[in-house]
């Protein structure tokens, strides 16, 4: 149990880096801020992303201070994918530690794999904050210790802060003088959204009191704005940046 003083102390820091934060002129300085900072509330190691699809190199937002071995593994492939704190995070808003991912997902043994392959990498127990943005794909940052010892509790409120106002800052940043993100209109969600569920054009027209063709216009256009080629990687896309839920493909 900690004291007024030392809570005190850790809101003290907090602002300091949030108004360090709000200074930075490159991703990188906040990257460096961050790595301070995370050392500062007893944690070893911190990575901050924000993913639009299944390549790492498509990211908008991405720090890190993992090991460097580490990093070159999960770039070297497609090893990252079978990360089950991603997964997680798509699953709940609400931070949560490594040792309760099977609670909130059921791994697989190839995520098994990987996080026990993270922990021999001297990434052995984290806690993450998952970040979801309306209309943008989803982020995370977490804090991880490179052995076994507990998690500091006292610190998980102020890595909460850390997080979420090192992204927001690193998110603009990242999109100062980028074009904004695509945006589908209405009908084009609707019919992306009944293509998911592998409704024919002529199926979701019935639907939605359209023709076919009209369907397949609004499919098309989405594919443009997206850059895409494929009915699959409009779905993807549209999931990643949040246009789209997977409640909406369940329906």
């Amino acid at each position: 149990m900690i004291g007024y003083a030392e809570e005190t102390q850790a809101f003290e820091r907090v602002q300091t880096f949030v108004a360090d934060v709000m200074r930075a002129a490159r991703v990188e300085e906040i990257g460096e801020l961050l790595s301070e900072a995370t050392r500062a509330f007893a944690f070893d190691h911190f990575a901050m992303t924000q993913r639009y699809g299944l390549r790492i190199d498509n990211v908008p937002v991405q720090l890190t201070d993992y090991p460097e071995h580490w990093v070159e593994l999960l770039r070297s492939g497609q090893f990252w994918a079978d990360d089950p704190v991603l997964a997680a995070c798509q699953r709940t808003v609400a931070p949560f530690a490594w040792d309760d991912l099977p609670r909130l997902v059921e791994l697989t043994p190839r995520q098994q794999a990987y996080m026990d392959a993270a922990a021999r990498e001297g990434l052995a127990r984290g806690w993450t904050v998952p970040i979801h943005i309306p209309g943008e794909a989803s982020g995370l940052c977490s804090f991880v210790l490179s052995d076994r010892r507990e998690l500091p509790r006292h610190s998980l409120p102020a890595a909460q802060y850390l997080a979420c106002f090192s992204f927001e800052a690193a998110r603009r940043l990242a999109r100062r003088g980028n074009p904004p993100l695509p945006r589908l209109t209405r009908r084009q969600l609707e019919c992306v959204v009944l293509a998911a569920r592998g409704k024919s054009d002529w199926v979701a027209g019935q639907i939605l009191g359209l023709a076919p063709d009209t369907v397949h216009k609004y499919l098309e256009q989405a594919k443009a704005r997206f850059g895409v080629s494929s009915r699959t990687e409009l779905v993807v896309r549209a999931l990643y940046d949040g246009q789209i839920s997977l409640g909406d493909l369940l329906g």
